[in-house]
């Protein structure tokens, strides 16, 4: 929200902070039982039913909101675009090397802040790899930006020698991201044994000092 420089004289009091409707606390709470059960069961497997009993209302009042499934996961698909939006819409990162690594690693924090979240997502997103799911347009559109926007930065770096000149961007790019979805299944498969972070801490240290540009010794 931006704001404005006013005179101390004729300043307005300061509004009262909005509160959610109680159409809105509503809502959040049936996608938060949908993102249970999705975690759960995927999208397939899961049923309006189910994701009633979580909400503890009924099927017909969970239908009110969300006239079927398809509905339900597009709001699903929109609520994680708005957290996407918050999180990393104004985000100022150093055109360099580092800030580049220093983005993956927030992007890679993001993506296990919620259990249940990332299960749903991996569940989703494996389940949309055909075509007929209503999931595949969204995956798609992700993998495709996500990818192009890796790449862009890459070739930026490149360009300015902050990395070797050698490397394929498109390649880097789908390595770095493969390692990244994977972690995220063997956390979700062992939590209790599996420190994403510090494990993608490691990687990226080690790929700071595979891409810097070799010292050229001088005569």
């Amino acid at each position: 929200m931006s704001v404005t420089d006013t005179d101390p004289s004729t300043e307005a009091p300061a509004p009262k902070r909005r509160r959610a409707p109680k159409g809105e606390m509503r809502r959040a709470a049936l996608l938060d039982a949908a993102t249970q059960v999705f975690a759960r069961d995927g999208y397939l497997g899961a049923s309006m039913r189910d994701v009633a009993d979580i909400a503890g209302i009924t099927t017909v009042g969970l239908l009110h909101h969300f006239p079927n499934k398809v509905a339900l996961l597009r709001a699903l698909l929109d609520r994680r675009d708005q957290r996407i939006t918050e999180r990393f819409g104004d985000l100022v990162t150093s055109p360099d090397l580092e800030g580049f690594l220093q983005f993956l690693r927030l992007s890679m924090g993001f993506s296990v802040e919620s259990a249940d979240e990332c299960q749903a997502s991996v569940m989703i997103n494996t389940e949309s790899l055909s075509d007929k799911h209503p999931a595949y347009p969204w995956y798609q559109e992700k993998f495709d930006m996500v990818h192009g926007h890796a790449q862009a930065h890459l070739a930026s770096l490149l360009e300015g020698g902050e990395i070797r000149a050698d490397i394929d961007v498109k390649a880097l790019a789908q390595e770095i991201f493969s390692l990244m979805d994977g972690l995220q299944i063997q956390w979700l498969r062992g939590r209790s044994s599996v420190d994403v972070l510090h494990v993608f801490d490691v990687y990226l240290r080690r790929l700071a000092n595979d891409l810097k540009p070799s010292l050229q010794a001088h005569p």
